[in-house]
C-alpha cells in the first residue's frame, strides 16, 4: 500500500502531487437547470479496482484533496470529486461569496445525483463501454458488467450528504465509507440555546426580506493559527491546506449562516431517525478527540445501520484524511482494504 508520508510532503507536494493534480486530472463544470455550476475533477486509472466518488466536507473542495486523490490513484483506483454548491469553484449562492449557505441539504443530494448521472456515468461510458464493445463486437453490453464498482467516500458534512444519497439510491454504490460523519455536531452553546437562536435567526432573516447572515460569532474566511485549530494535528498538512487557500482566494469560504445551520439540524435529525433504512454495505470511521462532530450521535447511527462496521481512532482530530501519519495511515489502510474486499 502506497501512502504519502508527512516527511515527504514539504517537497513532494509542490514538485509532484500538485502538478499531477493540476495536469493529470480531467476537470470541468456542469451547469444545472437553476444556473448553478458544479466544478468536478476525475482521475482515471487504466486498471482501476474501483471508482471512488468523494463527498467532501463543508469549506472543502477538490483542490484540498490533492494528496488524498493522489494516494487513492496510486493504490489502483479512479477518483471522482465535485465541489458542493456554495463552495470551492462551484457557484456561490449569495452576493457575499464567503457566506456558508444552503436552504435544504436535499439540494446537495440533488446536485450529487445530477453530476453522477450527467458527468460521471458518461465519462465511464467513454472509458469502459466503448472499449468493451470493441472487444466483443456487441453493442448490447450491460453497463454494470463493464464498470469497476462504484464506492462512496465521505467526510464530515459530505457524510450527511452521502447518507441521504445512499438512502435515496441504495443500489448506486457497492460500498460506502463515512469518515468523521456529521450526524450530530458539537455546538458552541447548549443545544437548546443554539437551536432557539438558529430558528430565531432564520425567522428574522425572512422578515427582513429573505436575506441571510452569519450565525452568531461567524464571519468571512480567516485562517486560524495551527495551535488553535480543531481540524488536524499534522502541521505539515495544515500548512498545505492554508497555503492552497491563500494561493487561490476563490476557494475561501467563511462561517455558516443561520439557514445552513437550520438545514443541517434538519438533515442530521432525519439521518438519525432513518439510519435503519440505509442498506448499502458501509463502514464508519470516527475520531476519539473530535470536537467538531458529536461521537454520541455517530454511535447511535452505527447501532441503527444493520451490519455497519465501525472503527474509532483514539486521539485523532476531525480530519482523518489530513491527520498525522499515525492516525491517517490506519484510517486509509482500513478504507482501502475494505474497498478491495469482495
Amino acid at each position: 500500500m502506497q501512502l504519502t508520508k508527512e516527511t515527504e510532503l514539504p517537497e513532494k507536494f509542490d514538485t509532484y502531487i500538485k502538478p499531477w493534480f493540476e495536469h493529470n486530472m480531467a476537470f470541468g463544470f456542469w451547469m444545472l437547470s437553476d444556473g448553478t455550476s458544479l466544478h468536478y475533477r476525475y482521475a482515471h486509472h487504466n486498471e482501476a479496482k474501483s471508482v471512488i466518488v468523494i463527498s467532501s466536507g463543508r469549506v472543502e473542495c477538490a483542490a484540498k484533496y490533492a494528496e488524498l486523490i493522489y494516494d487513492l490513484h496510486q493504490n489502483g483506483h479512479s477518483v471522482f470529486i465535485h465541489d458542493h454548491r456554495g463552495q470551492g469553484l462551484s457557484t456561490r449562492l449569495k452576493e457575499n461569496p464567503q457566506l456558508g449557505y444552503i436552504n435544504d441539504f436535499n439540494t446537495y443530494v440533488s446536485d450529487f445525483n445530477h453530476i453522477i448521472d450527467n458527468v460521471l456515468f458518461p465519462i465511464l461510458d467513454d472509458k469502459y463501454l466503448k472499449a468493451s464493445q470493441k472487444k466483443s463486437n456487441s453493442p448490447a453490453i450491460m453497463l454494470q458488467q463493464t464498470y469497476p464498482p462504484l464506492h462512496l467516500l465521505c467526510h464530515s458534512m459530505g457524510s450527511a450528504v452521502g447518507a441521504l444519497l445512499v438512502r435515496a439510491r441504495p443500489k448506486l454504490f457497492s460500498k460506502a465509507v463515512f469518515c468523521s460523519p456529521m450526524f450530530g455536531i458539537t455546538p458552541p452553546l447548549p443545544p437548546w440555546i443554539m437551536t432557539t437562536l438558529v430558528r430565531l435567526g432564520v425567522v428574522f432573516n425572512k422578515l427582513r426580506g429573505k436575506k441571510t447572515s452569519y450565525f452568531f460569532g461567524h464571519d468571512d474566511y480567516m485562517p486560524t493559527a495551527f495551535y488553535k485549530n480543531r481540524l488536524m494535528s499534522s502541521k505539515v498538512r495544515y500548512d498545505i491546506f492554508r497555503k492552497t487557500y491563500a494561493q487561490q482566494p476563490e476557494l475561501q469560504l467563511g462561517g455558516v449562516t443561520y439557514e445552513w445551520l437550520y438545514a443541517s439540524l434538519v438533515a442530521m435529525k432525519e439521518i438519525r431517525q432513518q439510519a435503519s433504512k440505509i442498506t448499502v454495505p458501509c463502514i464508519i470511521l470516527y475520531s476519539g478527540a473530535d470536537t467538531v462532530v458529536a461521537n454520541e450521535e455517530i454511535e447511535q447511527v452505527i447501532n441503527d445501520i444493520k451490519g455497519c462496521e465501525s472503527t474509532l481512532i483514539p486521539e485523532a482530530l476531525h480530519e482523518l484524511f489530513f491527520e498525522k501519519d499515525k492516525f491517517r495511515v490506519p484510517a486509509l489502510t482500513k478504507i482501502l482494504s475494505y474497498y478491495s474486499t469482495p
